[in-house]
């Protein structure tokens, strides 16, 4: 009973801290292409671009071209419940999205998640077990975007 409080607790924690949205109007929505990854779960995803705007993103098994090609890692610390999503960035441009964390009933809860700069990586932590995530909106940070971890 404790660990579901602390659990629900956090978790209104994160979705409260929630509030501010990116709103890039300009970016073209690729395809409402949702990536799904569960935990445990590394994922490569291609991204392509044209006229410096991101067009579509693709999941793959292998990396064809590393240049384009964003890695995505979702794991759990078993001993301590913690969740962490790394993502690398190899494009020239830093990289938003959205990240909702799906709960055990398949409930979606937004997160805010931080910009990945361009050739660099990040790292999100949440403090409760997830067992999946959904990243959608996948676009080019926009200047206002650069330096804040919104939705």
């Amino acid at each position: 009973m404790r660990f579901r409080f602390l659990f629900l607790l956090s978790l209104g924690f994160l979705c409260a801290c929630t509030g501010a949205r990116s709103n890039n109007a300009t970016t073209p929505n690729v395809g409402s292409t949702v990536l799904s990854i569960f935990a445990g779960e590394q994922a490569y995803v291609e991204v392509a671009v044209q006229n410096k705007m991101i067009v579509g993103i693709q999941k793959v098994r292998n990396v064809i071209d590393p240049k384009s090609t964003m890695n995505f890692k979702f794991m759990k610390d078993e001993s301590r419940k913690i969740m962490t999503l790394s993502v690398e960035n190899p494009l020239t441009s830093p990289v938003k999205y959205h990240i909702d964390m799906v709960d055990y009933r398949g409930g979606l809860h937004n997160t805010s998640s931080c910009p990945v700069l361009a050739g660099k990586s990040v790292f999100e932590i949440w403090s409760h077990p997830i067992p999946e995530i959904r990243i959608t909106n996948f676009h080019f940070a926009s200047e206002a975007e650069e330096t804040i971890c919104i939705y």
